[in-house]
């Protein structure tokens, strides 16, 4: 798994970019608009990646922000959400836009991005309200230890309610902890 990649900026296209790296190697990254704003050609850049693998492709989606990220893959969960609805809203919508969209159940502000119509916007709310509720209430160990799991495949729902019966207070003893409970 790819997390992030560091090397100069070779091409830019407003929402794709070819990054090489000091090890010669060159690699398309898909970015929203507000980083695309942020990067120049020709200049040295670290990005942190989400990369998805499916059966007839392997894609890179790059982020300046750690936070646009985490929406970015909050929003991948979202049933009817692909990488390209999700991404059309990190290029629409800056994070504290969307997060106030989100707590204040606003449809008509995600309604604005290319792609999503009334019940996409519905459904956006909906999931990740209860998913945002959940996870303010989470240390950001129980937050590192909740992602590395959701990595291995686990349902959020039944990592949350396990994460909150472990005593562990270090990432790796919560993870290890909780995959003795998952187990």
């Amino acid at each position: 798994m790819v997390v992030a990649i560091e090397g100069i900026i070779t091409k830019k296209e407003p929402t794709f970019i070819i990054i090489k790296c000091a090890s010669g190697l060159s690699y398309g990254v898909f970015i929203s608009l507000f980083c695309s704003a942020k990067i120049h050609s020709q200049e040295k850049y670290e990005l942190f990646i989400t990369q998805i693998i499916k059966e007839d492709s392997n894609k890179f989606y790059g982020f300046l922000d750690k936070d646009e990220q985490k929406m970015f893959e909050m929003l991948l969960k979202v049933n009817g959400v692909g990488a390209n609805t999700a991404m059309a809203v990190c290029s629409s919508l800056d994070v504290n836009s969307f997060y106030k969209a989100l707590s204040l159940n606003d449809e008509s502000a995600l309604k604005k991005v290319p792609g999503i119509g009334a019940k996409s916007a519905k459904r956006i709310i909906l999931e990740l309200a209860d998913a945002k509720n959940k996870l303010e209430n989470v240390s950001d160990d129980k937050s590192e230890a909740l992602a590395a799991l959701i990595s291995l495949g686990f349902k959020q729902d039944k990592i949350l309610s396990v994460l909150a019966s472990c005593q562990a207070t270090s990432t790796s003893e919560l993870i290890k902890e909780a995959l003795k409970k998952l187990g």
